[in-house]
Parts: structure tokens; C-alpha cells; sequence
């Protein structure tokens, strides 16, 4: 699907008919590696309720947030995509900070689990791999801290660029 915002959240009111529930374009074209698409089904046969897609778009519609694009799954199908235009499914993105969305989902997991706890002190996990001096700072460094990146630096490291 590549449509204007506006005509994407129209067609979105039809049900989620727009969305596209065939395989998209090939994703990742360029790589050198090969992947194989996830088939494609229908929220509802998935366990999604569409409404509830259609009440995410509607508060995005009202938000001020920009999309370029949006991908759904569940089960291992996508049950909902689609994209605005000027952004397409083949178009490469810089996907800035996409690692830390995945890193705190897997610590969340983590604590949910009972393996962790965001007050835990990094050091406690790296015993054999510390520097022979460890600073007050890194002593004090939790699990938090590296998620809520409030770490700090001496002086910012991207300042010189």
C-alpha cells in the first residue's frame, strides 16, 4: 500500500480492507542474505480485534506523531501493514535507536522473569571482565541507568563532530 496519510486512515476506516494482506515487496532486496516474508493473515483469525487497529490509527490521526510506516504481527503473520507516502516498504530507512525498543523489551522479559532487576549493578554481570581499577561510577552503574541513558559523559562525545 502507498498512500497519503490522509487516504491510508480513510481506507483504514473500510474495515482494514486496505491493508495489505498479500505478501508485500521483497523485503530487505539489497541483502545479501535471504529472508523469507511472513505469510499474511487477518487480525481476527489471529486473535487481533481490527476495531482495535482502527482505534490506534485514530488516535495517531490526532497525535503529532509522523509515520512512515506501519507492520503488525502476530503469531508469525503480519496482519496489518501499510505505509505513507513518501515512505514505502522497499525504501531504506535509518532506523535510529531501533536496538534500545528491542534491548528493553528483552530486560522487561527479563525482570518479568525474576532473572534481573533494574537496580542490579552492571558490574555484577561482567565479574571476569572488569578493568583491574573500577571507578566510583562504574561501581555505582545500574541496568536502569544504561536503559534510561542517563549514564552521562564527562563532555559530549558527538559535540567535536
Amino acid at each position: 500500500m502507498h498512500a497519503s496519510r490522509r487516504t491510508f486512515l480513510k481506507q483504514l476506516g473500510s474495515g482494514l480492507a486496505a491493508i495489505s494482506w498479500a505478501p508485500s515487496a521483497v523485503l530487505f532486496a539489497e541483502s545479501k542474505a535471504t529472508f523469507t516474508a511472513l505469510p499474511r493473515s487477518t487480525p481476527e483469525a489471529q486473535g487481533v480485534s481490527s476495531a482495535s487497529i482502527q482505534a490506534f490509527f485514530d488516535a495517531l490521526a490526532t497525535s503529532n506523531h509522523e509515520m512512515h510506516g506501519f507492520v503488525m504481527a502476530r503469531r508469525g503473520h503480519v496482519i496489518a501493514e501499510g505505509w505513507w507516502d513518501p515512505y514505502a516498504p522497499d525504501l531504506r530507512h535509518t532506523l535510529y535507536s531501533m536496538s534500545k525498543s528491542f534491548t528493553s523489551t528483552a530486560v522487561g522479559f527479563a525482570v518479568a522473569e525474576g532473572r534481573l532487576k533494574v537496580t542490579d549493578k552492571v558490574v555484577s554481570f561482567f565479574p571476569d571482565d572488569l578493568p583491574a581499577t573500577v571507578s566510583d561510577n562504574l561501581a555505582a552503574l545500574t541496568v536502569k541507568d544504561l536503559l534510561t541513558m542517563s549514564v552521562g559523559n564527562e563532555k559530549e562525545p558527538t559535540q567535536q563532530w
